[in-house]
């Protein structure tokens, strides 16, 4: 791609304090993302998606950090900013929605007033100014009789409500990136369409750039432009990871993916556990689970290989040297099932 990306990470490591021992949480991952567009980053849950895009507002734990690469914005490596540098991104230029909404709602506060704080500190509006955006926000995010509404507490709304609070708190600010960490997690399919639908209207309206953090490939099938699988082992657009992936932990996500219509049949999953993370990796992550793995998967990290302009995978099945590999899925077989999941961007 010619154009810029908005935020570049690149090579980013980030390690935990635990007990005395150190655990490798994110090992070299790299991420661009461009203006406008919706990147999904799939993987397990567990597999590092959030605290990775966590460093891009400031929020790693107390007992992380980041022991290696880069991760630019506007020109600035945030890796190094000051907690005041922060204050000028978090929220305001960056903003994030976290998967349960009450974790980020305080339950002794109104509804209302929370909007309105994130209002008048990015905004600079105060007093009626500030309640009257307050009030125009809950009624653009579809919360029925919003002055009333804007009284009430946490409480008194549903899960799908709260959801929507918490989007609007983030939109208030008019934030250039919005990351969404699995915004539709504990919501019934119905209310999850209109979620989902909610962040495209206000994607479209503010010009937002949105990342998606989630382990549901329906999700990813129906918002992404383009998709980022596991730490970072491939990516593209997303017709390209559901046609013509390459890595094998992108096959195994794509063959773990539930079938409408199946009865009496166990539910496919991924073969193995995630690694250890206390201990060192050597080679590709994914080897100890793939039982088509190479000899240098073990021992060799792979790099990445262009598969086309916009497509790259991190496997070792890429170089040309490599053995010819039959990939376990044909791409009809991938057509019907998204088809049958609702996929519409891959069906347009």
């Amino acid at each position: 791609m010619d154009r810029q990306p908005i935020i570049s990470a690149k090579d980013v490591e980030i390690t935990f304090s635990l007990r005395g021992k150190k655990l490798n949480a994110i090992r070299k991952c790299s991420l661009d993302l461009y203006d406008g567009e919706t990147l999904a980053i799939v993987g397990e849950s567990g597999s590092g998606k959030s605290v990775f895009t966590k460093t891009f507002v400031g929020m790693l734990d107390v007992n992380g950090k980041i022991t290696g690469g880069s991760i630019l914005y506007e020109g600035r490596d945030m890796t190094k900013f000051t907690e005041k540098d922060w204050l000028g991104v978090r929220g305001k230029k960056i903003a994030m929605v976290m998967q349960d909404p009450m974790t980020s709602l305080n339950p002794l506060k109104k509804i209302g007033k929370q909007i309105q704080e994130s209002i008048e500190h990015h905004q600079g509006l105060k007093g009626e100014a500030a309640k009257k955006a307050a009030i125009e926000m809950l009624a653009k995010v579809g919360i029925p009789d919003p002055e009333r509404r804007y009284e009430q507490y946490p409480h008194e709304f549903s899960g799908g409500m709260r959801q929507r609070v918490v989007i609007a708190i983030a939109a208030a600010c008019r934030p250039q990136v919005l990351i969404c960490d699995e915004p539709t997690t504990a919501l019934d399919v119905t209310i999850q369409a209109q979620i989902l639908q909610l962040i495209r209207d206000l994607q479209k309206e503010l010009g937002m750039s949105v990342i998606y953090i989630t382990h549901d490939l329906g999700v990813v099938a129906n918002v992404a432009d383009r998709v980022a699988v596991g730490q970072i082992v491939e990516y593209g657009t997303v017709e390209e990871i559901f046609y013509d992936a390459w890595h094998p932990y992108t096959w195994a996500l794509l063959q773990a993916l539930p079938q409408l219509g199946t009865k009496g049949e166990a539910l496919p999953t991924i073969d193995g556990t995630p690694p250890n993370l206390f201990n060192e990796i050597k080679g590709d992550a994914f080897a100890p689970r793939n039982k088509h793995a190479l000899a240098i998967d073990f021992v060799q990290e792979p790099p990445f290989f262009q598969v086309s302009e916009t497509h790259a995978a991190k496997t070792w099945y890429l170089d040309p040297r490599a053995p010819k590999i039959e990939r376990p899925h044909s791409i009809q077989n991938l057509r019907e099932k998204m088809g049958k999941m609702g996929g519409s961007n891959l069906n347009g």
